[in-house]
């Protein structure tokens, strides 16, 4: 086993490329790491990686079976335990459920026929709900945020805000990906200071478990179907089933979303899971009109935009002064 470089060398590219077509698998350009086996001169297993999370799983058909494919994940999981992480994530079609389940991995969710969510670690899933559990609060009414906040903006405090006022809790979820143009650490503690005055939010991350779009897998899918609502199913079904039922949570608030196709599909989806059996309608989806400023919408992307082009004075209509100070010393 060896490591290869499709980004670089243009003949490893070539072999891979084949192997996956032939498995009906699409590149993703979203990988740091790629492991090949050859025999003769041919590729003829392969394996990827994007920090600790498995893709472009492909082995020719001549050399199926449990050795190789053992072998392909032996050296990507000892790879991801190199790096620092503590377990690994893998995004497949349920029919390769039991080869991952033979190896350790659990399953997360699924949204059948099209994928299953697994994962291999000591502090898996069970121990992230039983840690979310700790902070299970009683109320008439508990409310749920799912935030990107790349930055937290006036728009997001204003549905925070509402959403607080309306329940007797409110639980923020802070996507934990650094795949964003801020920092994990730096959306959560602009949340953080942004919320500060607000008395019944509770803060969390979500560590790997709802996903962005910058690393959701689509390379085994079909690609006639939209990769959009398949990641909609599965972040609504990992929040109904398992964060809301945990946290007792009935309500999670929304801004709508007049210009922005994706997002719009992604809450129609989620609306559908959420009436779905058992406990249909819970947790209940509440939309509110976004913020504007100047009859515009508040976005994060134009806020980041303004700042790649050196603007920060200009975001000052659209973040809260917490965030204004906060990017201020980042970039200072």
């Amino acid at each position: 086993m060896e490591k290869i470089y499709p980004k670089k060398i243009s003949s490893d590219k070539k072999d891979l490329f084949e192997l996956l077509r032939s498995e009906s698998i699409r590149f993703e350009e979203n990988i740091d790491t790629t492991f090949a086996k050859y025999e003769n001169n041919k590729l003829i297993a392969t394996a990827s990686l994007y920090k600790n999370i498995i893709k472009c799983v492909a082995i020719d058909d001549n050399f199926k079976g449990g050795a190789i494919f053992n072998e392909l994940m032996t050296v990507a999981l000892n790879e991801i335990e190199l790096k620092g992480f503590d377990g690994a994530f893998v995004y497949t079609k349920p029919i390769y459920e039991n080869s991952f389940t033979a190896i350790g991995f659990k399953e997360i969710e699924r949204v059948e026929p099209d994928l299953i969510f697994m994962q291999k670690s000591h502090n898996d899933f069970s121990k992230y709900l039983e840690s979310l559990s700790k902070t299970k609060v009683e109320g008439e009414s508990i409310g749920a945020v799912v935030l990107n906040a790349n930055p937290f903006t006036i728009g997001h405090k204003y549905l925070i805000e509402y959403a607080a006022k309306n329940t007797s809790y409110l639980h923020i979820f802070v996507v934990s990906e650094d795949a964003s143009y801020f920092t994990t650490e730096d959306r959560y503690n602009m949340v953080k200071e942004g919320v500060r005055d607000l008395s019944n939010v509770i803060i969390h991350k979500t560590d790997n478990y709802l996903v962005s779009s910058a690393t959701f897998p689509s390379y085994f899918m079909d690609e006639d179907k939209s990769i959009t609502k398949i990641q909609a199913k599965l972040d609504a079904k990992i929040f109904k089933y398992h964060f809301s039922k945990v946290l007792d949570i009935d309500k999670r608030f929304v801004g709508t979303e007049p210009n922005d196709e994706a997002t719009r599909i992604y809450n129609e989806t989620m609306k559908e899971i959420f009436k779905s059996k058992p406990n249909p309608n819970k947790p209940e989806i509440v939309v509110i009109p976004r913020k504007k400023v100047n009859e515009e919408a508040i976005s994060a992307s134009r806020v980041r935009t303004l700042l790649k082009n050196g603007k920060l004075e200009n975001t000052k209509d659209l973040i809260p002064i917490t965030s204004y100070e906060y990017i201020k010393k980042l970039f200072s």
